[in-house]
């Protein structure tokens, strides 16, 4: 059992951080009960606010000489329950944590603490002619720590890549509060263990990241957007197939179903070009060749109208193109005030098997009362399937959601798929773990998390069941 706080432990924190940056409130310590996934909440004690990984190796050395429980923070925007502090105790947020120590242009390197939003650094870069290309929708308010925590994503993953693919170093406070530092600014390293790519999408269960080296590119100097409806979902899948297998590589093709772009137009409370038709893409080119990426998206068009495209609308200039993403960019807001959210997932399956499932879990949703909401990355075959319900009364009933969501991961791995592509597991998805990964190695990563934080302080109760975690001897 973890141990609660103490008066003479919170007098330490108060003298190592000053006493505005802990957080004892009530009032105050609710925004950091939750994050952005229905229906997790849990208070915390305390909510920690250093500023430099002095104080945190300090607040980790307390932590685990009094067996406290930390949960590490960054924006608050997962979708797992992973920023939910399941056993109360010290929430320590890096919001504090938010400088850009360096741009290194010649080596196309940045170097930044962990509470930067990812909005502001891509805003920052842009001053340099630079751009960091995970791109996750959340980018105003998620922080470059919770990306690296997730292995964050976004739209531009099919052509570029994901978090994990721009980590060069970290600097990383361990359970026992030690300062170690992997990587640099490298691009090939190979002395020793990838660790950094183990740290990489840990969710904060392994270590506390302090300052990140991260690789930077230089910004296209031209991009277009193609919104194509088309008529079912299955017509808009072979459309992407068909792009990928003639050997165009666009930064991202998106897919919005019908029932969330007629939302997201009742939101809007107005127009969205076809909002009738049941599938809606977004294709997004980008390169230092205007001429070429014409003679690209006139090939694309052509190919989506061989695939049953309705139309296909071409956007230039940067006013067209925010307006052709307001729909996708403004889905999340939209769920919140549309309907009552109780399931948000983030399913992969092979990009020829996305048309299937989304049928299927219609289907399946359906029959529990709800509607889905499908949405998300057509490139790479990571589907959104928010789930919401119009009672809510029956959004507050969580035995039917559980039998619900397990069936939906039924359906995705018979096709092929797993449970999740990109939020993480958190808390949300450990009692459905063993549905998409063996006994053994559930065991032989639990066995890495105890080699790491033997007390199991960091983030506990997250991606594994901590009855389970403390009783490895018998997996």
């Amino acid at each position: 059992m973890f141990n609660k706080l103490n008066d003479k432990i919170i007098e330490r924190f108060i003298s190592l951080l000053g006493k505005d940056y802990v957080v004892l409130e009530k009032e105050s310590l609710e925004n950091y009960a939750h994050d952005e996934t229905p229906l997790y909440y849990s208070l915390p004690e305390v909510v920690l606010k250093p500023l430099n990984v002095e104080e945190i190796s300090e607040i980790v050395r307390i932590a685990n000489e009094n067996l406290i429980p930390i949960t590490p923070r960054g924006g608050g925007t997962s979708l797992s329950a992973g920023a939910v502090p399941i056993y109360n105790g010290i929430v320590l947020t890096t919001e504090r944590m938010k400088r850009i120590k360096e741009v290194d242009e010649d080596n196309q390197m940045v170097v930044v603490e962990p509470g930067i939003i990812t909005g502001i650094l891509e805003k920052e870069l842009s001053k340099y002619n630079l751009f960091f290309p995970p791109d996750p929708v959340s980018l105003d308010s998620c922080t470059i720590g919770g990306n690296i925590a997730e292995c964050a994503g976004g739209p531009r993953a099919m052509k570029y890549g994901v978090t994990k693919n721009y980590v060069t170093g970290l600097e990383i406070v361990t359970a026992t509060g030690d300062i170690i530092r992997l990587g640099g600014k490298l691009l090939k390293n190979v002395t020793g263990y990838d660790l950094i790519n183990l740290f990489v999408g840990s969710e904060g269960t392994l270590g506390i990241f302090t300052e990140a080296i991260i690789r930077v590119l230089t910004k296209p100097e031209f991009t277009i957007d193609l919104y194509i409806p088309f008529n079912t979902i299955h017509d808009a899948t072979k459309f992407a197939i068909e792009v990928l297998k003639m050997g165009y590589i666009p930064t991202a093709i998106e897919l919005m179903d019908g029932d969330v772009v007629r939302m997201v137009e009742r939101y809007l409370n107005k127009k969205v070009p076809y909002s009738e038709k049941d599938a809606h893409t977004i294709v997004e080119i980008d390169g230092n060749d205007q001429s070429f990426i014409r003679k690209t998206y006139e090939k694309i068009g052509d190919i989506a109208m061989r695939c049953g495209g309705v139309d296909v609308l071409v956007g230039e200039t940067l006013s067209d193109r925010e307006r052709m993403w307001e729909t996708r960019k403004k889905i999340g807001e939209a769920l919140k005030t549309q309907t009552n959210i109780i399931a948000r997932e983030d399913l992969v399956v092979p990009k020829n098997k996305i048309p299937e499932l989304i049928y299927q879990l219609k289907e399946c949703v359906k029959r529990y009362g709800g509607i889905l909401y499908a949405f998300g990355h057509l490139g790479d075959g990571n589907m959104h399937t928010d789930v919401g319900v119009e009672d809510t009364k029956k959004a507050r009933e969580k035995d039917w959601i559980s039998r619900m969501r397990l069936e939906i991961y039924e359906i995705t791995i018979d096709l092929g798929g797993t449970i999740t592509a990109e939020h993480g597991v958190g808390l949300s998805k450990i009692p459905y773990l063993p549905m998409a990964l063996d006994k053994t190695t559930i065991g032989l990563m639990m066995r890495i998390k105890k080699e790491f934080d033997p007390k199991n302080i960091l983030n506990p109760g997250k991606i594994f069941n901590r009855a389970q975690f403390n009783n490895l001897t018998s997996l």
